[in-house]
C-alpha cells in the first residue's frame, strides 16, 4: 500500500514542487500548501483514469472475506451479492460450486446476457456470468449465474474507487507511477497549464498500454 501523502509527494516532485520548508518556492500558485490539497481532490480522478486505461494491470486492488458477503437466491437460477459502495470493477468472483471464476461483469440487456440466456450455452459452472444490476430499493448489486440457495462465495475481488485516508491498495509499481502522472497532468490543467500537462498524459497513457504486454 502507498499512503495518500506519499501519492502527493510524488505528485509535487514530478512538477517540481518539493517542499524545503521556508524556501520552497511554488511555481504554479502563491500559496504552495494549496498544492496538496489540490492533489488530494484529484487523485480520486487520476486513480479512474488508470483503472480505465490500463490493461492487464489492476489498480487500488481490495477482496471481501466471503464470511462477510451476504448471498441471496433469486428466481431460482442465481445469487445476488450487494457491491461494495466503492466498486469501481470486478477483478474476479468465484462461487465454490463454478469451476471457473467469472472476471467480466456484464450489464442486464448487453448482447453477451442475450446470446447466453437465450441459446444452448446458456451459463454454467464452467462458464458463469456476472451481471451488474440495481435491487429494488436501488443498491447497486452482482448478479452471479448459475448458483443454488445453498452455494458460497468462494472469492471477491475488486478495483476499488480511491479513499484517500486507505491511500493506494494493491497495485503495480508501474501504475502507481501512472496514477501520479495523471494527477499531475489534472493539476497542470487546473492552473491552466495545458502545454505542461500533456507530456504527463502521454507518459501515463505509455504505461497504461505497456501494462498488457
Amino acid at each position: 500500500m502507498i499512503t495518500t501523502q506519499e501519492l502527493v509527494k510524488k505528485v509535487r516532485c514530478l512538477i517540481n514542487e518539493t517542499d524545503d520548508g521556508a524556501t520552497a518556492v511554488s511555481l504554479i500558485t502563491d500559496d504552495i500548501r494549496s498544492i496538496d490539497d489540490t492533489i488530494k481532490e484529484l487523485l480520486p480522478q487520476a486513480v479512474a483514469i488508470v483503472q480505465k486505461q490500463s490493461k492487464g494491470k489492476f489498480v487500488n486492488v481490495k477482496s471481501r472475506v466471503p464470511a462477510n458477503v451476504v448471498l441471496r437466491e433469486f428466481t431460482g437460477k442465481g445469487i445476488s451479492m450487494v457491491l461494495p459502495a466503492d466498486f469501481a470493477n470486478l477483478v474476479s468472483v468465484k462461487l465454490k460450486s463454478w469451476t471457473t471464476p467469472c472476471v467480466e461483469v456484464s450489464l442486464p440487456n448487453s448482447a453477451v446476457v442475450l446470446y447466453k440466456f437465450g441459446n444452448a450455452v446458456a451459463s454454467v459452472s464452467s462458464r458463469p456470468v456476472c451481471v451488474e444490476d440495481l435491487s429494488g430499493n436501488g443498491v447497486r448489486v452482482l448478479k452471479l449465474f448459475p448458483a443454488c440457495s445453498t452455494d458460497k462465495l468462494h472469492h471477491f475481488v475488486y478495483e476499488a474507487q480511491f479513499n484517500a485516508a486507505e491511500g493506494l491498495n494493491r497495485c503495480d509499481d508501474r501504475m502507481v507511477d501512472a496514477v501520479s502522472y495523471v494527477c499531475a497532468a489534472l493539476l497542470y490543467n487546473v492552473f491552466e497549464r495545458y502545454d505542461a500537462a500533456k507530456p504527463f498524459m502521454t507518459f501515463a497513457s505509455v504505461l497504461c498500454e505497456e501494462s498488457g504486454k
